[in-house]
């Protein structure tokens, strides 16, 4: 990895930790160093591992075998790990490169990249979306079904749980996603009515699951490598 994920983790030896397994060593760092640990539940049994060295020495090694995001609550300090897949898991097709960095431009505390998108009609879109690892699909605006040329016969009925409450959605399939040099094909995508969206476009785990995803929150920057 070029950058790598930007932490600056002071070092911390913490000589109390005797937990047995990887979910529990996990949840007792999170604990003594303040930071909410989120997805713990996609971990196996696997016992504990090195607790040696600076917090980010340790988060990637008791990670090593996940796709994870960290994000930072102010300088020098760990705000989220959110532990997204176990790496190897795949939906789909892979990438049509080894790697991607890609800068990120930041609204508020959210990342957003440009995502060139293929539908049905072949016709290329580019568009800024939101990375949100809790969605699981990517999801745009009832209003781009037809710009992207779906028709009813592509779509399927579904509903989605949101912050407002559950939506019915249209659920259909890109021909190709693509962010910088990385690509894959038959991506799923949910269509949600505009006003609900509140103008928000997600690119979501349909395309993200697809590679081993890092997000330097400090660089600004997303990095994608195929599996």
């Amino acid at each position: 990895m070029r950058k790598g994920l930007v932490l600056f983790g002071l070092l911390w030896a913490y000589d109390g930790l005797a937990a047995t397994t990887l979910q529990d060593q996990l949840r007792e760092l999170a604990e003594h160093r303040g930071f909410v640990i989120e997805g713990l539940g996609r971990l196996g049994d696997e016992p504990a591992g090195n607790g040696e060295g600076s917090v980010q020495d340790q988060i990637r090694h008791l990670l090593q075998g996940y796709n994870y995001v960290v994000t930072q609550a102010g300088p020098g300090v760990i705000g989220k790990v959110r532990i997204i897949s176990r790496r190897g898991e795949s939906a789909g097709p892979k990438s049509s490169a080894s790697s991607a960095y890609v800068q990120t431009k930041r609204v508020g505390a959210h990342h957003q990249v440009d995502v060139v998108m293929v539908g049905p009609n072949s016709v290329a879109r580019t568009l800024p979306l939101m990375i949100d690892t809790g969605a699981s699909t990517l999801v745009l605006p009832t209003s781009m079904m037809s710009e992207l040329g779906f028709t009813p016969e592509d779509l399927r009925e579904g509903t989605s749980q949101t912050a407002s409450g559950t939506v019915p959605i249209k659920i259909g399939s890109l021909r190709n996603v693509r962010i910088g040099a990385v690509s894959a094909d038959n991506v799923e995508v949910s269509f949600i009515a505009d006003r609900k969206l509140n103008g928000n476009r997600l690119l979501g785990m349909s395309f993200l699951q697809r590679f081993k995803m890092t997000i330097d929150d400090a660089a600004n920057e997303l990095v994608l490598m195929t599996k």
